[in-house]
């Protein structure tokens, strides 16, 4: 309804100016004029005073970055400060002649090629609100989608765009084409925004969930929506005054909504067979939309950026997402791949591949969009069923036969039947059972962080490692309760320790875990780009200090594998015992392969970086606001309060990165040696199968994961290689003719390998 009293009101209070001319300016045209003079206030109380001149002279002594806050400039003030009557700022602010609605007419007949514009618009909006802008500047700036949703229907009859009912009876067949099409587009919406609701995501920064008190057509049942398609499908089919091509575009775009809000409809099943076959079949419809889109008419006035003056909403008025038709398409065809892919994590392989499968998926790039990853989210967690098949309890008993305890009386589910307080069996099964309720939620934390994008990842590993932490040194008094019922023999070696060795196997777990995270920190730091140059050797050092003491501790726990091979030879001769040492032994010695490809490649780049530096030829931005031991306290501050391994204070570790007594060619022959080493270790992992890289589900996204740091590996040799020769060539003495170029994320092999690039210079 329009208000004409306050559109009058509003062209008076417009027509309000100081000296207006006959000509009067645009309502941007105090921003291209000189700022007006101080004000003259006349009160005993005020003294007003020019400060401009002043003002400016301050601020052009700032730094830049510096920031001056006063501590009274609260948020009163500053809602207060806020420009009435601007229109980037007021949502009410009416231009000289406008109106507060748009007068727009729905009952006017569209030619079908209008019809093809605006869906293939929408389809922009949709894809818009998947990247993360908000409905209000997208799907709810269509005239039509605002048509639908006020006031809110409650039945198919009250849908239709002409609200004074002639429509109904005579509605034209592109009109109801539109319709329908909406009435899909606005379900599929309400699937979406309710998978993603009900899963952990970030609002705002993930996704914006927010509908402005709009109903997504609660009321009425998708299948309803489905038959309106269908039945207008069939019209469309028969009717003869279309072109063909246009009769088979809008065809083709119904077809596509229904396919679209089936699939979403179904997508959270996780008993469903078939799931990514019908992602497949809505990848189908991408080579028609796409080659039919240039039929296709816009109808820009079928959107508005006033429809935002009615939602309920707190934001000013923002402008409408602008994203083109070929970045539509792409972002629709990655999330049906993504989504298809994703399905497959329901098939069920072990733990450690399925970890691998959602850590490499999570790593895809473009990273897969919010509604694939709540996806991934539910088919792991949903109604805290892992998988919907299985229990929490099965996942952490199996990882736990895995990597240390392979048929280990421990996890015996006999244990559970015994009720005798005195028997051994039930005081293991109430011990495990203590350590069981405490390891879950740490445990699934981990798949959890993963499907988060990836600066969360990072940032919420950088906590989660503190609670592995506190669980290592829960298990390590487990561990000790545990050995008076299972009656463990210590290992005795004098030439490793005057102690008695006990094999403490739940703490040895969680230490396992807690170093992969600490791992993936630091890597995650080169891929999000949080370090400088001048950092790189620092933190690929702590790399592959971190991955060296992961490859002493599977050595550690090998070594207890191996003496229980040895003393229970008898006990493990049936097939299932057998089978989980194998495992066992073959995950561990597949992990110390990795945490040597890593460690190896860590201090090849850690030595070339140094070298590099020693050399004068890292870049070093100016940094007036810190010293080395604030930035030591920045990097190593989520490592800081862990236990083990123990920090390496600031100065040790310096000495040990920069290795001062050590000469650039030493430093770089040990460097090419590394590189060598590490090179060998990806070509071994590059021809393992599934099974024994344990990455059943996703081996194809895994090896290519080993390929790339493999290429990242050779690419280094040849860097080490050049700045060898540029050494050698100067003898020690002049000054080194090369260039180093630090590629960017995206711009590498891999992502968490900074290869720099050597260039000669003439």
């Amino acid at each position: 309804m329009h208000s004409d009293g306050v559109s009058v009101l509003s062209q008076q209070v417009a027509g309000l100016g100081i000296d207006d001319g006959p000509n009067k300016p645009s309502a941007f045209g105090a921003y291209e004029q000189e700022p007006p003079s101080a004000p003259k206030l006349q009160s005993k109380g005020v003294i007003a005073m020019d400060i401009t001149e002043q003002f400016t002279n301050a601020a052009q002594k700032l730094d830049v970055g510096q920031l001056i806050k006063d501590p009274d400039f609260t948020l009163f003030e500053s809602v207060g400060a806020l420009e009435i009557m601007d229109p980037k700022m007021d949502s009410g602010f009416l231009e000289p002649g406008e109106t507060m609605e748009d007068d727009y007419d729905f009952s006017q007949a569209l030619l079908p090629e209008e019809i093809i514009g605006i869906i293939d618009q929408l389809l922009c909006h949709e894809m818009a609100w998947h990247m993360g802008y908000p409905l209000s500047q997208t799907i709810f700036t269509s005239l039509y989608i605002d048509r639908l949703l006020m006031p809110t229907p409650t039945s198919l009859e009250q849908t239709y765009f002409d609200k004074g009912g002639s429509c109904s009876v005579d509605e034209p067949l592109t009109l109801q084409v539109l319709r329908a099409y909406c009435l899909g587009l606005i379900k599929t919406c309400w699937f979406v925004n309710n998978r993603v609701r009900s899963e952990h995501y970030y609002e705002e920064e993930d996704f914006v969930t927010h509908t402005y008190n709009r109903s997504l057509l609660d009321r009425l049942d998708h299948e309803q929506i489905l038959k309106l398609l269908e039945e207008t499908i069939e019209l469309l089919s028969g009717s003869d005054k279309m072109l063909p091509e246009v009769k088979s575009a809008l065809s083709c775009r119904l077809r596509f909504r229904a396919k679209f809000l089936r699939t979403v409809e179904m997508a959270p099943s996780r008993t469903t067979p078939g799931l990514k076959a019908v992602w497949n079949e809505l990848l189908d419809f991408l080579p028609e939309l796409k080659l039919s889109s240039k039929l296709g008419k816009p109808v820009p006035k079928s959107f508005s950026v006033k429809v935002q003056r009615k939602l309920a909403s707190t934001v000013p008025p923002r402008p409408i997402a602008q994203v083109s038709q070929e970045a539509a398409f792409d972002h629709l065809e990655r999330l049906c791949r993504d989504a298809s892919v994703v399905v497959e994590v329901l098939e069920y392989h072990d733990s450690h591949s399925l970890f691998t499968f959602v850590m490499l998926f999570q790593a895809r790039k473009p990273q897969p969009s919010v509604y694939v990853r709540t996806l991934l989210q539910h088919y792991l967690f949903g109604d805290m069923i892992i998988l919907g098949t299985m229990s929490i309890r099965q996942i952490i008993d199996e990882d736990l036969a895995s990597t240390v305890l392979p048929a280990n009386k421990l996890l015996d589910r006999g244990n559970d039947d015994i009720e005798v307080p005195t028997d051994p069996r039930f005081n293991m099964a109430s011990r495990m059972e203590l350590f069981r309720s405490r390891a879950a939620g740490t445990y699934l934390d981990i798949l959890r962080t993963i499907c988060q994008n990836r600066c969360r990842i990072r940032r919420t590993l950088c906590h989660t490692i503190s609670d592995w932490d506190n669980l290592q040194l829960d298990a390590e008094e487990i561990d000790q309760d545990l050995r008076q019922f299972t009656k463990e023999e210590p290992i005795v070696d004098r030439a490793i320790s005057s102690e008695p060795i006990y094999a403490f196997p739940l703490s040895s777990w969680a230490y396992f875990y807690k170093l992969r995270q600490m791992e993936w920190i630091v890597q995650m730091g080169f891929e999000l780009e949080i370090y400088q140059p001048d950092e790189l050797p620092t933190m690929y050092w702590y790399l592959q200090y971190l991955a060296k003491t992961r490859a002493r501790h599977l050595e550690r726990i090998r070594a207890c594998l191996m003496r229980n091979v040895s003393a229970s030879r008898s006990r493990i001769r049936t097939t299932q015992g057998g089978d989980e040492y194998t495992t066992a032994l073959a995950f561990n010695n597949f992990s110390t392969l990795e945490a040597a490809a890593t460690y190896g490649f860590a201090d090849a780049l850690s030595s070339l970086f140094a070298v590099l530096a020693r050399l004068s030829l890292l870049p070093v931005l100016p940094r007036p606001y810190s010293d080395a031991a604030t930035r030591y306290d920045v990097r190593m501050k989520p490592f800081l309060s862990i236990s083990l391994p123990e920090p390496i204070p600031p100065a040790e570790l310096e000495e040990l990165v920069a290795q001062p007594r050590e000469s650039p060619l030493a430093l770089l022959s040990f460097a090419a040696e590394s590189v060598a080493a590490a090179k060998r270790a990806f070509e071994i992992l590059a021809k393992l199968g599934p099974a024994e890289a344990f990455c059943q589900g996703y081996h194809e996204g895994w090896a290519q994961n080993v390929r790339e740091s493999l290429k990242a590996c050779i690419f280094a040799g040849v860097s080490i290689a050049a700045v060898k020769r540029a050494v050698e060539a100067t003898g020690g003495k002049g000054q080194i003719r090369l260039r180093v170029d630090i590629p960017k994320a995206g711009e590498r092999y891999h992502d968490w390998w900074v290869v720099p690039k050597v260039v000669p210079l003439a």
